[in-house]
């Protein structure tokens, strides 16, 4: 994920945080024409406004709302006389560098570019982060790390074009995750933030089981399928695929939090405990028993 500072550097020729590839077959190939726009989406009100469909609300860059930044493709950053936005074959930058004062949180840019003169317009999402200048990225947080195991992203979701998820749904999933996790014997009291950081595997599982769980009750309460023509139609007829994968998961979380919960427990009752063998051989090379070379004699 890129990241970018409040009143810093942009992204530019020489830093290009933002930037696009294009391919054709595997290999990278330049673009008739490319442009861009930039959305904020740093807080649950304006979250709700882009996913609900007011993208020109949270509209942050060009500043007139639904109006994009065409790219300059034909010539190189480089370029002394008319540099351009094209930083190689297939490869360009946004210039895009966030205003003095614009709230830190997630923002979302939107390319569309078209291969050829006349051809369709192709849509690619990226995800960015703004930071406060002086404030130092130590990593994801548990949500943004669930969002990463799911693949939860607008660039990636090609059907929708937005999460499948929310926040508060993360981290209602989180939750429950955590509560199961406690209530399997020996029973425990963590919390999303003292969760034993080597289990973050089994909380990412954990939620990635719930989220599917709950879709598959929404699939099974919506789905309705129809024929037209000789075509079957399914809307929200994915019950059975997001509760099997579901069950998947979760029988895997269930075994690896069982193995971990009975190795937690050993450790409770038993401690740490040095082998007998240390005492016999302490016993043997001091007393000289090892024969010439080992003791005094």
């Amino acid at each position: 994920m890129a990241f970018l500072v409040v009143g810093g550097p942009g992204s530019t020729n020489s830093n290009p945080v933002l930037d696009l590839f294009t391919f054709v077959s595997g290999s990278l190939t330049d673009v008739f024409s490319a442009k861009f726009k930039v959305f904020d989406i740093s807080d649950e009100t304006k979250k709700a406004l882009f996913f609900g469909g007011n993208k020109n609300d949270v509209q942050v860059f060009p500043v007139a709302p639904g109006i994009f930044f065409s790219l300059d493709v034909d010539n190189l950053a480089t370029d002394i006389v008319t540099p351009g936005h094209k930083l190689s074959t297939g490869h360009y930058y946004a210039p895009f560098t966030p205003v003095d004062g614009a709230p830190s949180g997630d923002y979302i840019i939107q390319w569309v570019y078209q291969q050829t003169d006349g051809g369709p317009e192709l849509h690619f999402c990226e995800e960015f982060v703004l930071i406060e200048e002086g404030q130092i990225v130590t990593g994801l947080n548990k949500i943004e790390k669930c969002k990463l195991f799911m693949i939860d992203l607008v660039s990636k979701n090609d059907l929708c074009e937005e999460v499948e998820y929310t926040d508060q749904q993360y981290v209602f999933a989180c939750e429950l995750v955590i509560s199961k996790w406690n209530c399997t014997t020996p029973c425990s009291n963590n919390t999303a933030e003292n969760f034993p950081s080597a289990c973050e595997y089994l909380l990412c599982l954990g939620v990635a089981a719930m989220l599917m769980r709950s879709t598959s009750i929404s699939q099974l309460r919506n789905q309705l399928t129809y024929t037209d023509g000789n075509i079957h139609i399914g809307i929200t007829d994915k019950h059975r695929d997001y509760q099997n994968a579901s069950n998947t998961y979760f029988a895997e979380w269930e075994r690896m939090v069982r193995a971990k919960k009975n190795e937690m427990n050993n450790d409770s009752a038993w401690g740490d405990s040095d082998s007998p063998y240390l005492s016999v051989g302490y016993s043997y090379y001091t007393t000289g028993g090892g024969g010439a070379g080992w003791g005094g004699g």
